[in-house]
C-alpha cells in the first residue's frame, strides 16, 4: 500500500512517522530516529494511509514545500503503549505485544474483533459470547472482564456479541500475565481496543456493506451502513468532535438466526492550551439476535452431531441486549518529561432473554432425543472504573529512567434475575422435546403456557446479585543503563472485596476479601539498532469467587496465581520493511480450584478421622455442637495448570505495495494437577497445540491493474479437545474428550480504489467452504460452535 501526501502535510506525516519508527523515502539519514528514543504517537501506515486515524503529531506550517514523501503501509505499527502504559517502542517492551492498525483492519474486512482472532497470534474464539478467549491455552470467560479492555479499561456494552470495528482506531494484543498494571486476570494475555478519538483535521467516511452466503447454506444475507465523522469546531483548533454510527440487518446461515446491531458513538475533545487535553466519550449499542445454545453432542459422540445450520430453538426465541458508556480522559503535559494520564470508564449494560435452552439427552439409545428448558432472564451489570497514571524520565548516577506510578480500581455488578426456569422433563412435560439431527421447529407451546419454577417454593427463581470491588497501586522503572542494555522492575498492590446474595431469600449477605502483591521484571538487550533479546517474569491472579465453598460450607481460598516467564527476540530491520518476534514462554498457574459434590454428614466425619480435611476452629456448628456440613458442590484448591511453547511472528513489506504479516504457535497447555487424577495431562479446553496464520496484500501501481489490489489470507487451527474427562473412561491425554478436528481456511480479498475518495472491497471467506467447528462451550455437550461456511462481502467506502 503507498500513499503520497501533499507538500502541505509533508511535516504532519513526517512527524508522525519518526514518532512511530516507519519507512521513509526521500528523507535524510539524520533526520531518522532510533528506535529507543523514537515515541511510538502513531504508526506511519495509519497516518498516512487513513485519514481518519489519530495521531499527536503536530500540524505543519503552511509555507513548507519539502519533497513529496511517499509511506510505504504496514499492517502492524512499532508502538504499543499496553503492555507497560509508556510512550516506548516495541523493541523497548520486555513482553509479547501486537499493535494490528487500520490498514489491516481494512484488509482483512473485519466487522467486529472477533474477525481478527484467525490472524492473531497465539488466541482463539472459545464460546459464544464475546470474553470467550483462549490466550496462549488459558481461557477467559464473561467473568474475566479484562480480557477485553478498552483504552485500558474493563466493560463491553454487549456481552454475546463481539465489539464492533467501526469505532475502533486499532487494537494491541498483549500475552502473558499482566496483573501488575491492569489488576486481577487471566494468565495469558488480553486485548486492548484503541478506540477512534475526535481529529483536529476534517475527515467524513460513509460505509455500506453486503454480505451472501455462498453455498449450501446460502440463507446468509444481509448489510450494514455506517458512518465517521470528525474535525474541530472551532477556527483555533480548541474543539473536536466526532461521531461513529452503525446500523444493519443480517441473516445467519444457521435455521432462523438474525442479527440486527445499532451502534453509535459521539465523542469530544478539548484542549486547555498546549499542554491539556480532555476528551469526553459516550457509547450506544443494542443488538437483537436470536437466541442460539448452537449444536450438541451428546454422551461426547462426535457422531451424532447435526448439519451445521441445525437449531435448537423456536423462531420466536431471542436475546436483546443494550449498552450505555460515559468514557472522560485527561491528558495534560507537566514539561516534556513529565505527563499525567487519567481516564474513567463507566459501562450500563442489560440483556434479556426469553428462549427455550437445550439442557440434556434421553438416556436411552440412540440417545438423538433432546430435552430442553422454557427460560426467561433478565441480566444487568454494570463497572464503573478509573485508571491514573504519572510518567516520568528522569537521569540518576548516569541512569535514564522511564518511571511510572499508578493507581486505579472500581466496581463491577451483575444482577441476574432468573423470571423463568422450568424444566420440561418426562414424563410430566414431553412437549419440548426434540430430534437431535432432524429437529421439528414451531410446533412447541408458547413460554407463557409453562410454569415458572418446577418447584412448588420456586427454588430455581434466584435473583443473584454480586458486587466486586477492586483497588490496587502500581508502579514500575525502565532502567538503561546504556544504549544497549535496559532493566524493567515492577510491582503492584491489590485489593478485592465481594459479595453475593440472593434478593429473593434474604438470607444474609456473603462476602470475600483478598489481598495480594505481584511482582514484574524484564531485562532487554539490544547488540545493535533493530535487534533486541529480551527476558521478562510477570504474575497475575484471579480471585476466587464468594459463592466457592468447602467441605464445612467456609471460602478459605486465596484468589489463583500464576507466574510468566518469556524470553525472545524481537527484530526491525531493512528501514523498518522486516520485524520478525520469536518468543518461548512458560506459564504456571497455580491455587486452582477442583469442584466435587459436597460429602455427607457421616463422610465428612470420616475424612475428619482420617486426615483427608483439617478441621477448622470456625467450622459451623448447630445448637448442639455438631458439624453443620456443606451442601451442593464443593470446591478444593489444589488444581494447576501450565501451558508453554513458542511464537513466531513476521510482518514485512518487500516491496511497494507489498505487505505481509502471519505467525506460528505452537502451545502445549495441560492440567498438572487436579482432584480428579484422570485429568491430569489432559489438554486445556479449545487450545490447539499448533496454530499458524498469514496474510498478504499487494496493491499494483501501474499498468492495467492500477488502483487493484489483491489479498489473501490462510489461518490453520490444530485439533483441540471440547471438555476435560469427567471419567477415568474418558481420559486420552492426546485427544483429551470430544475432540475437534484440525482446520484451515483461506480467505480471498479484491480491492479496487478508482478515485482517492471512494474505495471497494470484496472479500470471499472460508474461499474453500471448510466444515468445522470453532469452539466447544462449558457446558458438557453443549454449546458447539459451528464454523462460518462460505460466505462474500462487499464494502465501498466513500470519503469527503
Amino acid at each position: 500500500m503507498i500513499t503520497r501526501i501533499s507538500p502541505h502535510a509533508r511535516l504532519y506525516a513526517r512527524a508522525a512517522m519518526l514518532a512511530a519508527g516507519a519507512t521513509l523515502f526521500a528523507m535524510p539519514a539524520e533526520a531518522q530516529q532510533s528506535p529507543s528514543s523514537a515515541a511510538p504517537a502513531a504508526d506511519p501506515a495509519r497516518a498516512a494511509s487513513d485519514p481518519g486515524t489519530q495521531t499527536t503529531a503536530a500540524e505543519p506550517a503552511a509555507d513548507d514545500q519539502a519533497d513529496e514523501i511517499v509511506v510505504r503501509g504496514r499492517f502492524t505499527d512499532t508502538g504499543a503503549t499496553s503492555a507497560t502504559k509508556l510512550p516506548i517502542p516495541v523493541l523497548d517492551t520486555p513482553f509479547s505485544v501486537d499493535a494490528y492498525n487500520g490498514n489491516f483492519l481494512k484488509a482483512i474486512d473485519t466487522q467486529n474483533v472477533s474477525d481478527l482472532y484467525r490472524y492473531m497470534t497465539g488466541i482463539q474464539r472459545a464460546g459464544n459470547t464475546g470474553y470467550d478467549i483462549t490466550f496462549r491455552g488459558f481461557k477467559t470467560s464473561g467473568n474475566d472482564r479484562n480480557a477485553i479492555l478498552t483504552d485500558g479499561l474493563p466493560g463491553l456494552s454487549v456481552r454475546f456479541g463481539s465489539p464492533p470495528t467501526v469505532g475502533t482506531d486499532h487494537i494491541e494484543l498483549v500475552k502473558g500475565a499482566t496483573s501488575v498494571l491492569y489488576g486481577q486476570a487471566q494468565p495469558g494475555g488480553f486485548i486492548n481496543i484503541i478506540s477512534k478519538k475526535p481529529l483536529f483535521h476534517a475527515f467524513n467516511e460513509v460505509e455500506l456493506r453486503g454480505t451472501k452466503g455462498i453455498g449450501a447454506f446460502d440463507r446468509q444475507l444481509g448489510g450494514t451502513l455506517s458512518f465517521d465523522s470528525t474535525g474541530p469546531l472551532d477556527s483555533g483548533n480548541h474543539l473536536a468532535y466526532r461521531i461513529v454510527g452503525e446500523v444493519g440487518s443480517t441473516n445467519g446461515f444457521r435455521i432462523n438466526s438474525y442479527e440486527h446491531p445499532i451502534y453509535i458513538a459521539p465523542s469530544l475533545a478539548l484542549r486547555l492550551g498546549d499542554r491539556t487535553e480532555v476528551t469526553v466519550q459516550g457509547e450506544f449499542r443494542r443488538v437483537k439476535t436470536h437466541y442460539d445454545t448452537y449444536l450438541v453432542a451428546p454422551n461426547r459422540d462426535a457422531s451424532l452431531i447435526a448439519a451445521i445450520d441445525t437449531s435448537y430453538q423456536e423462531p420466536n426465541d431471542y436475546l436483546l441486549e443494550r449498552g450505555l458508556i460515559g468514557n472522560i480522559f485527561l491528558k495534560h503535559d507537566f514539561s516534556s518529561k513529565v505527563k499525567l494520564n487519567i481516564g474513567y470508564r463507566y459501562v450500563d449494560h442489560y440483556d434479556t432473554q426469553h428462549n427455550f435452552d437445550v439442557v440434556g439427552f434421553k438416556t436411552t439409545a440412540p440417545l438423538t432425543t433432546s430435552t430442553r428448558r422454557a427460560l426467561g432472564q433478565i441480566n444487568k451489570r454494570t463497572y464503573s472504573f478509573v485508571d491514573g497514571n504519572i510518567s516520568a524520565k528522569i537521569d540518576t548516577f548516569g541512569i535514564h529512567h522511564t518511571l511510572l506510578v499508578g493507581a486505579g480500581g472500581g466496581q463491577e455488578t451483575a444482577s441476574l434475575d432468573r423470571t423463568q426456569f422450568y424444566n420440561c422433563l418426562a414424563p410430566a412435560c414431553t412437549s419440548l422435546d426434540l430430534n437431535i439431527l432432524h429437529p421439528l421447529l414451531g410446533v412447541a407451546p408458547a413460554l407463557s403456557s409453562f410454569p415458572l419454577d418446577n418447584s412448588a417454593t420456586q427454588a430455581n427463581l434466584t435473583w443473584r446479585f454480586t458486587s466486586q470491588n477492586s483497588l490496587g497501586a502500581y508502579a514500575s522503572d525502565l532502567m538503561e543503563f546504556a544504549p544497549w542494555l535496559k532493566v524493567m522492575v515492577g510491582g503492584r498492590y491489590a485489593k478485592e472485596r465481594q459479595t453475593i446474595e440472593d434478593l429473593r431469600k434474604p438470607a444474609g449477605v456473603t462476602h470475600k476479601r483478598d489481598k495480594k502483591t505481584l511482582p514484574l521484571a524484564g531485562l532487554i538487550i539490544q547488540p545493535t539498532q533493530g535487534i533486541s533479546l529480551y527476558g521478562s517474569y510477570s504474575t497475575s491472579y484471579v480471585p476466587q469467587a464468594a459463592a466457592s465453598q468447602d467441605v464445612f460450607g467456609l471460602n478459605p481460598f486465596k484468589p489463583t496465581f500464576a507466574e510468566s516467564y518469556e524470553t525472545g527476540i524481537k527484530t526491525d530491520l531493512l528501514r523498518h520493511r522486516l520485524s520478525l518476534t520469536a518468543a518461548y514462554f512458560d506459564i504456571r498457574k497455580k491455587d486452582v480450584l477442583n469442584t466435587f459434590t459436597c460429602p455427607t454428614l457421616a463422610q465428612l466425619n470420616a475424612g475428619i478421622a482420617n486426615g483427608t480435611y483439617i478441621l477448622p476452629g470456625n467450622a459451623p456448628r448447630d445448637a448442639a455442637g455438631n458439624l453443620i456440613p456443606a451442601s451442593g458442590t464443593c470446591s478444593s484448591q489444589i488444581g494447576a495448570e501450565r501451558s508453554k511453547g513458542f511464537e513466531i511472528e513476521l510482518n514485512a513489506s518487500p516491496l511497494p505495495g507489498w505487505s505481509i504479516t502471519g505467525g506460528y504457535a505452537h502451545t502445549k497447555a495441560r492440567i498438572t494437577q487436579s482432584n480428579l487424577a484422570y485429568q491430569v495431562g489432559s489438554r486445556e479446553t479449545n487450545s490447539p497445540d499448533n496454530a499458524l496464520n498469514f496474510w498478504t496484500r499487494y496493491d499494483f501501481e501501474h499498468g492495467a491493474l492500477a488502483n487493484f489490489g489483491i489479498g489473501l489470507g490462510v489461518s490453520y487451527i490444530g485439533k483441540r479437545t471440547g471438555l476435560l474427562p469427567t471419567a477415568a473412561v474418558d481420559a486420552r491425554p492426546e485427544n483429551g474428550t470430544l475432540p475437534l478436528k484440525a482446520y484451515t481456511t483461506v480467505d480471498l480479498g479484491i480491492y479496487y480504489k478508482p478515485t482517492d475518495n471512494l474505495d471497494f472491497t470484496l472479500k470471499v471467506t472460508n474461499l474453500f467452504d471448510e466444515r468445522f467447528l470453532e469452539s466447544a462451550g462449558f457446558t458438557a455437550d453443549i454449546q458447539l460452535v459451528p464454523g462460518t461456511p462460505r460466505y462474500a462481502t462487499l464494502t465501498g467506502r466513500f470519503r469527503f
